[in-house]
């Protein structure tokens, strides 16, 4: 047992100790038992023929309140066993002509709203509460026989008597449902207020999940940007850095172009970088910039461009202003077949980069031309690409050209209208 488990019990013992004795010296005190250490009057004489008699039957009467005081300790552990014990004590002295109910007859009550407000049935505590009531009244009409009415049947007092015995037993029995009926409504509280815990507890860890859910989302979504600017401005300093390494004695001019393409694209990245850390980190001060769109398409074809790469970029359709989250998809789409491209295509390739806007949604087409390459294996690009696609519900397609090299072609299915700004 855990030792707040054994704190609890000790103090019950106590507790259980305390109002055992409260109520054997409440029977002491407010009883005949002790008539028993001294002289009985002359009416017990009579009934009882002598004072051994009379002490004898002080001591059984006295004895019957031991189940009553047992069941005070048992009624925790075995509330039901301690009812009937406790029932029986008072059932007992209920039965007896001469003795009076002892205040230890208080622990069938004390037992009775233990059982209610336990985990038996409720029917079952039901039942104990009409055993009980039946055998108090069956005691009280004992009593009331005894008590000079032996012959009320013969004198037709029958229905006297019935009065007389529920008249007795009226109190106690209505203390015995009153208590029955305050421990049920509080069993019923409890579990309400148990229920209610439990429903919190849940809600709170359904929480904690959507929490964490969209924690671990917004994780993702921010490693699969930092992988495009990462993987994509690496690649191009990469390329550029080897053209500048080929040009560095045969053409000095350009190879300083390509070293300042290789820093402006370097400072760009990191500037992403930093934006993106900034938001993983919720650092309040993190510089803020927007997300890129289509209208940064020309800009990084460019870049691509200075890196030795032949790219041609074509619009076809109606130009228009998509929403946000469709413009990122699509500039992070081309980001990454570029970056593929610089990787792994072969020398004199050439790319085309084509975005078609029709009523349907946003078409988008990056093939590069060349050898015919096998397909490349599964990725962070190609893996945050196509969640990206799927996310939006719109079909991808990456995979070798039917004509060698290698394309990536993506739709997504949007509603465009037309738009004052188109794209270069």
């Amino acid at each position: 047992m855990q030792p707040t488990t054994l704190r609890v019990t000790a103090r019950r013992l106590w507790l259980d100790a305390a109002l055992i004795l409260l109520l054997a010296a409440a029977t002491l005190l407010w009883s005949e038992s002790l008539l028993m250490f001294g002289k009985p009057d002359y009416k017990m004489l009579l009934k009882f023929g002598s004072v051994d008699a009379w002490r004898t039957h002080v001591f059984w009467w006295c004895l019957a309140g031991v189940p009553a005081a047992v069941a005070i300790v048992l009624r925790h552990r075995f509330p039901l066993t301690a009812t009937l014990m406790a029932a029986g004590s008072v059932g007992a002295h209920l039965l007896d002509p001469v003795m009076k109910s002892p205040p230890m007859d208080v622990a069938v009550l004390i037992t009775m709203y233990t059982l209610a407000g336990s985990a038996h049935t409720r029917r079952n505590v039901i039942t104990v509460l009409v055993a009980a009531e039946a055998l108090l009244f069956a005691g009280c009409l004992a009593n009331v026989m005894d008590e000079g009415a032996g012959n009320a049947l013969v004198h037709g007092e029958a229905l006297s008597l019935l009065l007389n015995a529920t008249r007795a037993a009226a109190v106690p029995a209505l203390l015995l449902a009153a208590t029955w009926a305050v421990a049920d409504s509080a069993r019923a509280r409890r579990a309400h207020l148990a229920t209610l815990q439990a429903r919190a507890d849940d809600l709170e860890r359904e929480q904690r999940q959507r929490t964490a859910l969209a924690v671990a989302t917004e994780r993702s979504r921010i490693t699969r940007e930092l992988h495009d600017v990462v993987a994509h401005g690496l690649s191009v300093m990469v390329v550029q850095a080897q053209g500048a390494k080929a040009m560095l004695t045969r053409q000095p001019e350009r190879t300083e172009i390509a070293l300042t393409d290789i820093v402006t694209t370097g400072r760009a990245s990191l500037a992403e970088m930093r934006r993106l850390l900034g938001l993983v980190r919720t650092q309040p001060r993190a510089e803020l910039a927007p997300q890129p769109s289509l209208a940064a398409l020309p800009e990084m074809v460019d870049r691509v461009r200075d890196s030795g790469t032949s790219v041609e970029f074509r619009v076809t359709g109606e130009p228009a202003t998509l929403p946000a989250v469709i413009e990122l998809a699509a500039y992070r789409i081309v980001q990454e077949a570029l970056t593929n491209t610089l990787k792994h295509s072969t020398p004199g390739a050439v790319c085309t980069v084509a975005l078609d806007f029709g009523p349907a949604g946003l078409g988008i087409l990056v093939a590069n031309s060349g050898e015919p390459v096998p397909p490349p294996s599964p990725g962070n690009g190609l893996r945050g690409i196509t969640e990206r696609v799927h996310a939006l519900g719109g079909d991808l397609r990456a995979g070798p050209a039917g004509d060698g090299g290698f394309e990536v072609s993506a739709r997504l299915p949007v509603a465009v209208g037309t738009s004052p700004e188109p794209v270069a």
